[in-house]
């Protein structure tokens, strides 16, 4: 359409599309045949795509005919100037949600400076035998990193049985997903390789650093809406996102999926209530990384001999590299190459997902040591699915084959194989049976274990598990179980079980009754205990925990001889911001909480009581998770009446093994009422303003002079000002324990105009 082949009308008409109740006023062209034209800035807001017809400029402004926009109707009234304007789905750009993970959104708080010590103290009588050890732990953390030692003390009354275990300095850096390791640390094993203990550097990806970030393949849920609607997402039946569309194509990310076979049912409905549903089934993997998603890491150092036997026994160099990504969301490769002083072995690995099927895995590497060139081959497949799951992994070696962590003279496996299969019943039960062999080089004779286990609830009462261990060869024989466990209340449990064992070797057979009671420690203060009978033997354990520790005592009495008494204390001292404490033991990141002064005030963590204030306002919570959102709230209801609360939750997200002050914004106000009059013996009137000197808020003066300020100090003037009059009024307040003291009568002398 060009300039001047038509007469155009310009209409200011207020205009909605699809029913989304947009009404915006714009500017419209009608040309003599009656068609009419929307602007493309105009479609653009609107999300409509602009059609690929011919546009028309007017006024150096691009027109496109509406009847050109894919399933479009207008709706044009003359007297109201109105334009209602339907279209198909397809005629609107694409909707992009995400379904947000439950990470940390702003990133975790860098610590102050700060340190903390744990302590695992253990003490045992048997006869003629006493023995006291200790675990212990120090951490001194900072913006840069945290440095954590550990040693053991197998005896504490002899100083050569103390042993340095592990010294680390770890620095992470949550925005690029890595973590740096200085000292003791572990080597990655790969698909093929070994985990080994080293000291050195270790440098690679950290997903834990952010826990809301999807690794692996996720999925989207598309559909289309051709009116404003509401979507629901479900994962196998279960709810996971829920997201108002206006109309159009539409595509929800990052659906979680879990790990096995299932479907995604995507369900629209639109604000008439119609509704429409898409099922789409999946194969979710944690073998595979989302495609373009890299996971590395890279080790250099020394092996770490006699752990826990030698506090600095180190010997030979190694290294190790490893590197994962995801080509694909359905292909994830890896490549791994390590050496140490014997030799070095290197070779790739992958993992396929066939369709919703499964994922089919392969593994191959090489070695060159003085033995000679060897090689490893490893291939397996997994299919988790209901009611049917299994799977099976095979490793192949020659005898050649030497990777990082094995003895001079150790050989390697000749095979070893596993397999599994579950069935699940529904309501009567799971089946599961696996299989795993091992085969050794020279005179060692090999490995073969089968196991089967049966579970049903019975009733939602209890639940019923019948199990079955065989290991075949000369020494191998024949285990059966049965349990039945049932819970008395939400933190105490109890269950009665039955063993058989026959043994190959001596042909006898011999059968176990066991009975047990526990009830568990709760999350803050409280007592936990476990009471077992085993034919003849006896075992009791008693344990208790406060602000400040966990304290146990355990008893065991055997079948035959004497009784064996142990007890046990462990918990933590630190210091964070300025505070120091006592508490048990911080077994992960920890937070200091404050509550202005008030005593005794409980502090929630993932609404569940954890700990009390103490005289000062300050509790210690020692169990919060790394880079995670930590929702921690105080009740309202042991605050007193004097108490101003501008918030009762807040969420803390603190770094690796360091601790976060969490303040929360509560003060006491110190108020008081009181009654003013005037020098004529009338009450001060309603409406006047009255604030404490030296602050800015300002009170109102009730009916009858009545007065409630807050700010007070022991002693304060009131400025009062009404109808540009202002006096000003000295108060002291009393020493009472009652939070809203009644101040008596005063008189407003001095009234300047």
């Amino acid at each position: 359409m060009r300039p001047g082949d038509e007469r155009i009308e310009e209409l200011l008409v207020q205009t909605d599309v699809n029913r989304q109740d947009i009404w915006d006023t714009v500017v419209v062209l009608r040309t003599r045949d009656g068609r009419l034209l929307i602007s493309g800035e105009d479609l653009d807001r609107w999300r409509l795509r602009r059609p690929e017809t011919p546009a028309l400029e007017h006024r150096g402004v691009t027109f496109y005919a509406l009847d050109a926009l894919p399933g479009a109707r207008a709706a044009f009234d003359p007297e109201r100037q109105t334009l209602a304007i339907e279209a198909s789905a397809e005629a609107f750009k694409e909707t992009v949600a995400s379904v947000p993970g439950r990470g940390a959104q702003n990133g975790p708080i860098l610590p102050q400076p700060g340190a903390f010590l744990n302590y695992d103290l253990s003490g045992s009588e048997a006869p003629g035998t006493r023995l006291a050890a200790g675990v212990f732990e120090a951490g001194f953390f900072s913006r840069y990193g945290v440095l954590t030692s550990t040693s053991l003390a197998s005896d504490l009354g002899n100083q050569a049985s103390w042993k340095r275990l592990e010294t680390t300095y770890t620095v992470d850096q949550p925005q690029k997903l890595t973590t740096l390791h200085l000292g003791d640390s572990i080597t990655r094993p790969g698909a093929w390789g070994r985990a080994v203990r080293f000291g050195g550097v270790q440098f690679g990806t950290n997903f834990n650093t952010q826990p809301g970030f999807i690794r692996f393949p996720s999925l989207s849920a598309l559909g289309q809406a051709a009116l404003p609607s509401t979507v629901d997402v479900y994962v196998n039946n279960a709810l996971v996102a829920r997201r108002n569309v206006p109309p159009g194509p539409f595509s929800i990310t990052n659906v979680p999926v879990v790990t096995g076979a299932g479907n995604v049912r995507v369900v629209v409905r639109d604000l008439l209530g119609r509704e429409q549903i898409v099922t789409t089934p999946f194969y979710g993997s944690t073998t595979l990384l989302k495609g373009g998603l890299s996971d590395y890491s890279y080790e250099i150092g020394t092996q770490r001999r006699d752990f826990a036997l030698e506090s600095n026994h180190y010997s030979n160099p190694i290294g190790a590299a490893t590197y994962r990504r995801g080509f694909t969301d359905s292909f994830t490769g890896e490549g791994r190459a390590e050496f140490d002083d014997l030799g070095t072995a290197w070779g790739p690995s992958a993992a396929w997902r066939v369709g919703n099927i499964g994922v089919v895995s392969a593994t191959g590497a090489v070695s060159h040591s003085e033995r000679g060139s060897g090689s490893l081959l490893g291939y397996g497949v997994e299919h988790n699915a209901s009611p049917i799951s299994l799977g099976f992994q095979t490793t192949l070696t020659t005898s050649q084959f030497r990777q990082t962590g094995m003895e001079a003279t150790e050989l390697p496996r000749r095979r070893q194989f596993a397999a599994n299969i579950g069935l699940q019943f529904g309501e009567r039960g799971a089946l599961s049976v696996t299989r795993a062999t091992q085969e050794f080089r020279g005179d060692v004779p090999r490995i073969e274990v089968t196991t089967a286990s049966y579970s049903v609830p019975i009733a939602r009462l209890a639940q019923l598990n019948l199990s079955a261990v065989r290991t075949a060869g000369e020494i191998g024989g024949t285990t059966l179980f049965a349990t039945v466990a049932f819970s008395l209340d939400a933190v105490t449990s109890a269950s009665a079980g039955v063993e058989q064992a026959r043994s190959k070797a001596t042909g006898t057979t011999e059968r176990t009754g066991t009975l047990n009671i526990q009830r568990s420690l709760p999350l803050g203060d409280g007592y936990g205990y476990r009471v077992q009978a085993r034919n003849e033997e006896l075992t009791g354990r008693l344990e208790m925990q406060n602000a400040y520790g966990r304290y146990s005592a355990e008893a065991y009495k055997p079948e035959d001889g004497s009784a064996v008494y142990r007890i046990g204390a462990a918990g933590g001292l630190g210091a964070t911001g300025g505070k120091a404490f006592l508490s048990r033991s911080i077994t992960e990141s920890f937070a200091v909480v404050h509550v202005a002064d008030y005593a005794d005030v409980r502090v929630l963590q993932d609404n569940q009581v954890v700990a009390r204030t103490d005289a000062k306002g300050f509790a210690v919570l020692p169990r919060l998770r790394a880079y995670d959102r930590n929702p921690i709230s105080i009740d309202q209801a042991d605050l007193p009446f004097d108490a101003k609360i501008d918030a009762l939750r807040l969420e803390a997200v603190p770094y690796f093994r360091s601790g976060v002050v969490v303040d929360f914004p509560v003060r006491r106000v110190r108020a008081a009422v009181l009654h003013i009059m005037l020098d004529d013996g009338g009450d001060l009137p309603s409406g006047a303003l009255a604030r404490v000197e030296g602050t800015a808020e300002a009170f109102p003066v009730a009916l009858r002079g009545q007065l409630y300020i807050e700010g007070l100090a022991e002693r304060s003037t009131i400025a009062v000002t009404w109808k540009e009059q202002t006096c000003r009024i000295a108060v002291a307040l009393p020493k009472t324990a009652d939070p809203l003291p009644d101040l008596g009568t005063f008189v407003c002398k001095g009234v300047q105009p």
